[in-house]
């Protein structure tokens, strides 16, 4: 299944956090469905700029790395989904 298909699916459960960074909002939900999963909302006045499933378990790398982030949403990402020895959650959309 799609991440746009299930992004359109999704039940949101609890608001993990809320922060900005260099004029982007970050909104982080744990969700109810898909198990496992948060979606991870990027936005700059109001317009979405990007939306996200992200490992549930991973919601606080978002938080700790929006800075980065911020500066580059697709290096920022990469650095937030990395879990060493070369893997990573994120897998950009070409």
């Amino acid at each position: 299944m799609s991440d746009q298909h299930q992004l359109d699916n999704v039940i949101r459960d609890t608001v993990a956090f809320e922060t900005e960074a260099r004029g982007l909002k970050f909104v982080a939900t744990y969700l109810t469905a898909p198990k496992d999963k948060a979606l991870i909302e990027i936005s700059r006045d109001g317009q979405m700029v990007k939306s996200l499933l992200w490992p549930a378990y991973k919601v606080w790398n978002i938080a700790a790395h929006a800075d980065d982030v911020a500066a580059d949403i697709e290096d920022g990402l990469t650095t937030a989904g990395a879990v060493g020895f070369g893997a990573n959650v994120y897998q950009p959309v070409d």
